[in-house]
Order: structure tokens, then sequence, then C-alpha cells
């Protein structure tokens, strides 16, 4: 990352030689152990597709990764078999091959493995090939190891590619698809920040193709902010307390996997999008572009997109344009974003794959327009013509990422992965008395980092070990030099053990454990109100488990209960920034959180009707909620006492009948704390940390062939749990609602989608514009806006 002026800037040439060294040794290591036994092999590419074995009712195999459409053609002729599937559903798409001794059923579930298709025999000689629609087809990989939805012990919503799509007719807000699309996770804030987006009242832990995002060690709240949707293939929110990816997942995890690779001649993809708000079309003007190129070229595949968008101002439903920093953490509106994105997989042989990927992205918001404070409950802030000192907010996020896969290691999958991601994003600026002389502060941070998975099967099951390693600078210095919070290095090494074993037909038992050790140092360093405190280094130790069940009740419907823990420590920089003089990074030593989850609930999948439910409720001894100082000087404390989260989550879909979609989800849910530590729960958790009633609904139509209709409502209750208290996060939340129009047209060539936000152009206050209780937050959400994308592909 390029030096921004006026602000110290970490290098990753600081990174100590033996930490690259460690990292280089295992990857070597790896590589000679994986690479051995996979050249051994004979591949032959002379060899027929398919191969009777004599007596054994199984036909032998030898179909290569390629694109789908070919390999089930291939597969066809070899097993004698006839397919009828939409052209449609299997372009782009792309299948590992499958070669062995198989049965023609056993060999088209390794085929369309990880497609997100399903087949079934409609006779003996003819095989369906359709769109997944049964739970137990669905894959989940933010379990770590790749496992069906209908054997995870804990709720998980898959967001598909056509999901994300959809919604991004609307907006490419990530945070706001994902508050109308996953139960358990707040409203979307309107704005850069996800403050009060929790995860059933915890911090979600967010990565993108298994890199972190989150940065514990001072989370800035911008983790649903550092990539482009058009860069997205799926996204799986698994909920509740989870260790399996490391420190931080104490709400669950957010899991972003970008796109595959494309196949065959090259193919081009155009997305023109033009977006705009009735009450002011020239000032709100939204502009978007996106070009992307995917193919393959014999055992090579790439994918590169660019996308470029132009954000003007927001209007809210009374019409009047609101403040650009509408709730002092960043805003979106007079906007200028940037996604680069790029794959590459080279396939070795048929067990092995090296992959390659990078995504830059950047914001950066400009504007003419200033927030004049209102009444918060009474009064809405407004925006006046004006400048804000200092420095353009905005943050930029580089990843670069390399993959590396055996599918055969004496029986075992391995895999290897080595990233490494530059981060910084500036905040707004606070005039005095805050910080101080006031001033204008940034967050930087770099990681490197490997994980190494290996997944083993056993005649019972399968067990996934291995080890993840990272090493991370993060410092939030002021433009002026001032150290406003401190450089902080910190190495987390964690080993872990997770295993599956399939008791009966019916009956799936899981369970894990993960030893976390953060090894944690700063240097001594002066606040920036001018108070010396003494540097030292902080260790961390901890084991953390989870146990889980599942068992079918019937073909249709599963139940499932689990334990889980999570790990985090509190955020340390918040915590430093405000030391007292004379005190010592030993003297703070804030502990661990360890929150434990139960979880009970069942998914049912009938031919028309599919649909979740959980129960859970979490509990931590040590709870990790910061104090809001009553002056910018006075310590920041942690709140050391117990606290419990509890709550329902619900969703489904129906096809009521042909042509005819809805569904809809739930979120309810409170938390209480222990204020006094004498084991009664006597109060209730702030407004950050636990969201009013969510309740979704859509309701989709395909109206013609070729056009398509979606209404869908998010509603957002009430919480009034502090009766006119003040301070941060005591705010009465009212309730609102939000509908939303999608449309899709598909002509000859390419396809018009319009979407019409907040279709009856409510005026409303998005929760966080509630909660935060501070006249300068109390800001509106946006009114009706209409986008219009026509998309093409070449």
């Amino acid at each position: 990352m390029k030096e921004q002026p006026g602000v110290t800037v970490r290098s990753m040439d600081r990174i100590p030689s033996w930490i690259n060294l460690i990292f280089l040794f295992l990857f070597a290591v790896s590589m000679l152990v994986m690479a051995p036994t996979a050249f051994a092999q004979n591949v032959s590419g002379s060899n027929p597709e398919a191969v009777s074995s004599a007596g054994s009712g199984k036909v032998q195999f030898n179909i290569p990764p390629q694109d789908l459409a070919s390999a089930l053609t291939r597969f066809g002729e070899a097993a004698d078999l006839q397919l009828l599937y939409d052209a449609e559903i299997a372009s782009g798409v792309r299948t590992q091959g499958v070669r062995g001794a198989y049965t023609p059923k056993e060999a088209i579930e390794i085929l369309l493995e990880g497609t997100g298709l399903d087949h079934r025999f409609a006779n003996a000689n003819t095989v369906t090939v359709t769109k997944v629609t049964s739970l137990n087809k669905v894959e989940v990989s933010a379990t770590r190891g790749i496992g069906d939805l209908i054997d995870t012990p804990q709720g998980v919503t898959i967001v598909s590619k056509e999901d994300v799509e959809k919604q991004l007719a609307l907006s490419s807000d990530l945070g706001d698809m994902l508050g109308k699309t996953v139960p358990g996770l707040g409203t979307s804030t309107e704005g850069l920040t996800d403050v009060g987006q929790t995860l059933r009242g915890q911090n979600m832990f967010v990565l993108i193709d298994g890199v972190p995002q989150t940065i514990p060690l001072r989370n800035g709240q911008r983790n649903l902010r550092t990539i482009d949707p058009s860069a997205i293939e799926r996204i799986e929110v698994l909920r509740g307390s989870s260790s399996v990816y490391g420190l931080g997942g104490t709400g669950g995890v957010i899991n972003i996997i970008t796109k595959k690779p494309g196949e065959g001649k090259p193919q081009f993809a155009t997305d023109l999008t033009l977006g705009f708000a009735p009450v002011s079309v020239g000032q709100s003007l939204r502009k978007r572009l996106m070009q992307s190129v995917e193919g393959s070229e014999k055992t090579f595949d790439y994918i590169f997109s660019v996308t470029a968008e132009q954000t003007g101002s927001f209007f809210d439903g009374d019409g009047d344009r609101i403040p650009p920093d509408p709730n002092g953490q960043g805003g979106l509106a007079d906007s200028d974003s940037y996604n680069l994105f790029g794959k590459m997989g080279f396939d070795v042989d048929e067990n092995q794959r090296f992959e390659f990927s990078l995504n830059f992205f950047k914001i950066r918001q400009d504007t003419d327009f200033i927030l004049v404070d209102g009444v918060t409950g009474v009064k809405k802030t407004t925006a006046v013509e004006g400048t804000t000192p200092g420095k353009k907010m905005g943050t930029e996020n580089l990843q670069l990422n390399l993959n590396y896969v055996n599918r055969d290691v004496m029986g075992s999958q391995v895999k290897g992965q080595i990233y490494y991601r530059d981060y910084f994003t500036r905040f707004g600026f606070f005039p005095a008395p805050t910080f101080g002389s006031g001033g204008q502060n940034a967050l930087d941070s770099q990681r490197i980092g490997g994980r190494l998975d290996v997944e083993t099967p056993f005649s019972m099951g399968r067990i996934l070990w291995g080890l993840d390693l990272l090493y991370e600078e993060t410092s939030q210095p002021m433009e002026d030099g001032r150290d406003f919070v401190p450089e902080m290095d910190q190495i987390t090494i964690g080993p872990f053990l997770q295993s599956e074993i399939v008791v009966m037909e019916d009956l799936t038992i899981h369970g894990g454990a993960r030893f976390e050790q953060i090894l944690f140092d700063v240097d001594d360093y002066t606040t920036v109100f001018g108070n010396n405190v003494r540097g030292g280094s902080l260790d961390y130790e901890r084991a953390v488990f989870n146990a889980g069940v599942t068992y079918n009740l019937t073909r249709e419907i599963s139940t499932f209960a689990s334990f889980s823990q999570g790990f985090t420590v509190p955020e340390i920089g918040r915590v430093l920034r405000n030391a007292p003089a004379g005190t010592s990074v030993e003297n703070i030593r804030p502990k661990a959180q360890v929150v434990d989850n139960y979880e009970v609930g069942f998914r049912g999948n009938w031919s028309r009707v599919q649909g979740e439910v959980s129960l859970f409720y979490s509990e931590s001894d040590f709870g990790t909620s910061l104090t809001s100082p009553a002056l910018p000087s006075d310590p920041i404390l942690v709140l050391r006492i117990p606290e419990r989260v509890y709550g329902i989550e619900a969703s489904f879909d129906a096809q009521p009948v042909d042509l005819w979609e809805m569904g809809g989800t739930l979120t309810l849910m409170e938390g209480e704390l222990d204020s006094d530590n004498n084991g009664n729960f006597d109060s209730y958790m702030l407004g950050n940390r636990i969201p009013p009633l969510k309740v979704t609904g859509y309701v989709e139509n395909q109206t013609l062939p070729n056009w398509r209709n979606r209404l869908q409502v998010l509603y957002s209750g009430n919480r009034d749990r502090f009766h006119g208290q003040t301070g941060f996060g005591r705010g009465t939340v009212s309730d609102f609602y939000v509908v939303d129009l999608l449309s899709a047209y598909k002509f000859k060539v390419g396809t018009l989608k319009v979407g019409i936000r907040n279709l009856l152009d409510e005026q409303y206050f998005p929760t966080i514009s509630q909660m935060y209780n501070f006249n300068n937050r109390f800001s509106a959400g946006m009114g009706r806006t209409i986008s219009a994308t026509y998309s093409i592909k070449w």
C-alpha cells in the first residue's frame, strides 16, 4: 500500500524474517509431501471414458475436470444413459470430473458435487438434472470441511449467486443484501460501517475465501465493505459461536466465496447500471459498470473482472438530502468505488490444483455537504453545503491468495493456503476536545497467514485436522503523527481437529477442538492525551470445543442440536488508546472471552416447502462490551460481567404452485447482563448488540417465460429497554418497514433488471440512527430509488 501523506503506514517489510521462513517452510514441506504421490500417478488421456468392469456392476469412468455440459455428455455416452436438463443451469458451471469404478448413480453424484445441481433417475435409461431444492445436496464450506447442509448441527444460511445478483439490482451494499436475507443478522446501517449489525448479538467473523476480514485487535467495523458483490459466487453464514476459523467468531461466520473460473472459449460479460432518486435525479445519480472475462485453455482456467461505481447523494422519504456521513462512521453517498478481481487455476492432474486470486477494493467519499445536528427521536439531522476539515474518508483492501489442493494423498484430501492482506481505512475528522486537540485517524493493518487442512475419510465418517498461522500488524495513527492506537503486533497459532461420524444412516455426530494461542506485543507509546504508557507482551491460550448431532426423523425432516464455543479478546486497541498515565500493557491486560452457544432446531424439505427453525442460547462469564467514556480522555473499560443472548430464528421457502415462489425469515432475540455479578441477570444489553424483531418476506412470479418479478419486504420492530435513559446504545427504537420491487426481463440479447428500493417511499429511521441516542446520529433512511441494469454476455 502506498504511504498516505501525514500517516505512518506500516510496511510488511517489518515482519520478522523468521515468520516468513515459517510460512515458506510449511508450504515447501507440504508441496514436497504432496507432489510425489500425485505426479507418480499414471494419467492417460487416451483411455475411453468408461470401461465395464465385468461382474462388478460398476463402470470404470475417466472424465477429467472440465465444463459440466461436456462432462455430462461424456457421462451419458459412457453409462449409456439419456440426460435431460436445461442448458442454462449448466452454463458456466465446472465439475471436478470423475475417475474410477463406480455405479452410474455414484458417478453422477461425484460429477455434480459442488455444482448446486441435483439429479433423479426418471427410469432405468433416463436421468434428469435440475437445480438443487433438496437440503441434503447443499454444500457448506463455512464449517471448514465441506459438508452437506442437512448434516450441519447449527443454523446456516446460503446466499447463492442468483440471490446476490437479484439484490444487486437494488444496491451494491453487501450489508443491505445480507440484512434482508439472513436471519440472526441485524439490519443494514445504510453507511460504510456495520456498527450494530451484529450476528446473534455478537461480532460476526467475516472471511473472503478463508482470509479474515475482521480485525479483533481494533475492529473498524467496516467488515462488509471490503469487496464488491460482482466478484461473489455465494455467501455462507454459519450462525452461532464458532472457532473453526479461529479468533473472533463469537456470533458466527460469514464466509464470502468469490467466483469460480470459467470454462471453454473466452466469455465476456458486461453490466451497465443507472440509478437515481426520483425527487432529485441529477444529484442522486448512480452509475455503475462491470466488465468480466472468463474461460479456460486445457488445464488452465481464469476469470477477471473490474467494477467501477459512482454514487450520488441519498434522499429520504420526505425528499430531503441525507447527510453523507449519517452516523459519524463513514457513508456511501457521494462516493466512488472500484473493484479489481482475478482468479487463475491450474489443474496439475485429476487430483492436484493450484489457484491464485487477487481482489482489490477501494471506496472514497468526496462530498460538498456536512451534517447539522438534529434532536434524537424528535428532529432528524440535515445536510447543508460545507466542507469537513481533513482528508477524504475511504477504504482500501488488497487481498492475495494462493491455494493448493490434492484430493488423494494416501487417501486424504490436503489443502494448503497462503494469503496476504493489506487494509487501510480513514475515518472522519473530529473537532476538539475529541482526540485532545481534535483531528483525523486511519486504521492500518497488514496480515500474512497460512492454513493447512487435511481431510481423512474412514469407514464411519471423516476427520479434518490442520493448522492456522497468522501474523498481523495493526495501528491507528493520527494524521498529525500522534498515536491514536499504537502499533500492535500479533501472532496467532491454531491447531484444530474436527470429526464427523455417521453412527447409522440417519444419525450423524460431530465433534472437535481447537487450541488457540495469541502472542501480542506493543512498544512504549504516548496517547493522544499525552499519557505515557509502558508497552509489553501478552500471551493468551485457550482450548475451545464443539459437539453436535443431526438426526433424520423422516425423509423430509432433520433435527439437530449442538454446543459450540467461540473465542475472542476484547478490542485491545480501543482500551490502549485511552490508557491512563503511568500504566502498562501488563496492568491493563483484558481477559479473553469464551462464548458458549447451545442450539436446537430442525430442517424440513418437502416437495414444495423448505425451511429451518433454530432456538439458541449463548452465554459468557466475561463480556467484551466497552464503556463509553463521559469525557474523550476518560479510560475505556471492558465490562467484565456475565452476559447471555437467546432467541429464535426461522426461514422458509415455498413453491405453492407452478411459476410462484414465496418465503421469508424471522429473527427475535434478547440480551441480558448480570451487572453486579451476583447470578441474577438484571439489565439489558445495549442496542448496538441486540437488534429489534426482524421479519422479511418475498413473493416471486415467473410472469412470462422471459419476465420475472419479485416483491419483498423488510420489517424491523420496536425495542425500548432503557425508558428515556441517555447515553450510547440506549435509544428507543421504533419500527419501520421497507418494500422493494425487482423485475427482470430477458431479451434475445441481454437481460434488463429494474429494482425499486423503498417502493412506497416510506420515511423511516434505520436502527443504528435510533439506538445511538445522539443528536448528531439521528439520520433518516433512504427514500424511493430506482435502478436499471442491462446485462449482456458475449
